[in-house]
């Protein structure tokens, strides 16, 4: 990408607030910079005798250094990145160290391109039809006890069986032993919902019903439609291989990148980052793993930027979650990202629990509405005083009202059906200069 990043572009790269203030002490230690039409290099000094070696591909973007950080993209890169933001860096031609490094990854890039367009090319391990039987029986048998439980539970009342973590815990590790993880999961975050205040009976009655749905589905999933069935397999916990995933379809557009949030559970961290086709207003979402080190394997792309690029998406009935597939041009800074008002959003969610009753969030892009803190909590207001439950951490929620002044913003996050979380916020109409074009 020939045209510079903001600077909010950089610190929403950041994996921290401390990595951007160490970058910025760094503007004097740098040697030898450079820049090309698709990278910015440069040496930085370091406590040892040698510097480090930096690498800046401003195609993916992707970063190299040589210096031993566990963080991604490292103090170095980020300081490097704010010296071509600030002009500060000539172009010349490419050193080896980085020349090498570049040309593996576009060589990386070009194979991939060539296997994914060999679409009838055959699984390379055929999935075992009897440990696929035994798998299935395991489920089916760990959904009956799971059955016979919640309806227990709902005969007996709400009010008189216990909701603390260790009843839920029980249950759940009966479905991990069952190769349900998918409903484990759900099972785990069920005392929060019964700790959550007013109205939790109606709300815990919900996510038990959903529960019940999955359960009735999985023992009529031979008879639904395709795309239903791979979903309901996923909402259980059934893999999906990475290669059958890039066997289907590519979806094209100019991806805008809108947000993405790093977070952590038991030393598992989680890298989400929200697309939204420029030219189809279609959702994508970008997911990540890591574990013990925010140090992804790829860099993920710029917040403000558009990347013409081909997605594949996870099969589902309501396609969410993809991968990214051939890249078509450098990104490119994104001047506008139109959003929607809030029937347009409720009923675009509405659509898709039509079409996946269990899905749990769905993105939304909401144009023109103010943060607001009132005796019955936070709301996101619209012009014509309709407003949506705003949820999320307090930090998040007092920035988006300190940002605003009494003013409308757009804000993208995922709504769940009872809030919205917010992710990323927009003060103008300008994303590539917007002071607050970022992820919260």
């Amino acid at each position: 990408m020939t045209t510079p990043w903001t600077l909010e572009q950089i610190t929403a790269a950041a994996p921290d607030q401390a990595s951007m203030s160490a970058a910025h002490r760094l503007s004097s230690a740098w040697s030898d910079t450079g820049s090309s039409e698709r990278s910015i290099w440069g040496l930085c000094r370091g406590s040892g005798s040698k510097p480090y070696a930096t690498t800046v591909d401003l195609t993916g973007p992707a970063f190299r250094c040589s210096c031993p950080s566990r963080k991604f993209p490292c103090k170095h890169a980020l300081s490097l990145l704010t010296l071509w933001v600030a002009g500060n860096i000539p172009a010349g031609t490419e050193p080896g160290f980085s020349a090498e490094w570049l040309d593996s990854r576009a060589e990386k890039s070009a194979a991939a391109t060539d296997d994914t367009a060999i679409e009838t090319r055959p699984s390379a391990k055929t999935p075992d039809p009897a440990t696929a039987q035994r798998r299935a029986e395991r489920v089916a048998a760990g959904l009956d006890d799971l059955e016979r439980w919640l309806t227990d539970r709902v005969r007996s009342g709400l009010g008189s069986t216990s909701h603390d973590y260790s009843t839920y815990d029980a249950v759940a590790s009966r479905m991990i032993d069952a190769q349900a993880p998918g409903v484990a999961s759900m099972l785990r975050a069920l005392p929060g919902v019964a700790a959550s205040g007013t109205d939790w009976p109606t709300k815990l009655l919900s996510d038990y019903s959903r529960i019940y749905l999955l359960i009735r589905a999985y023992r009529e999933v031979t008879s639904l439609p395709e795309s239903l069935a791979r979903s309901v397999h996923t909402h259980l916990g059934f893999p999906t291989k990475a290669d059958d995933v890039r066997r289907e379809p590519a979806v094209r557009d100019h991806w805008q990148v809108l947000a993405t949030r790093v977070t952590e559970d038991n030393r598992v961290y989680t890298r989400k980052v929200w697309l939204r086709g420029r030219t189809s207003g279609r959702w994508a979402i970008l997911l990540d793993f890591t574990h013990g080190t925010q140090r992804f394997p790829d860099a993920a792309p710029t917040v403000g930027t558009a990347v013409d690029c081909d997605l594949h998406f996870y099969p589902a009935a309501a396609p969410l979650r993809a991968q990214l597939g051939t890249q078509h041009g450098p990104p490119a800074l994104i001047s506008s990202s139109p959003g929607t008002d809030l029937d347009g959003a409720l009923a675009d969610y509405a659509d898709v629990l039509a079409a996946d009753p269990w899905t749990r969030s769905w993105p939304m892009l909401l144009d023109a509405v103010t943060p607001t803190r009132a005796d019955d909590g936070w709301h996101l207001v619209d012009e014509h005083g309709r407003a949506l439950p705003l949820g999320g951490d307090d930090n998040d929620r007092w920035r988006l009202l300190a940002v605003a002044g009494g003013r409308p913003l757009t804000v993208c996050g995922d709504w769940d059906g009872r809030s919205l979380i917010p992710a990323a916020m927009f003060t103008g109409t300008d994303l590539s200069t917007t002071a607050e074009g970022s992820s919260l």
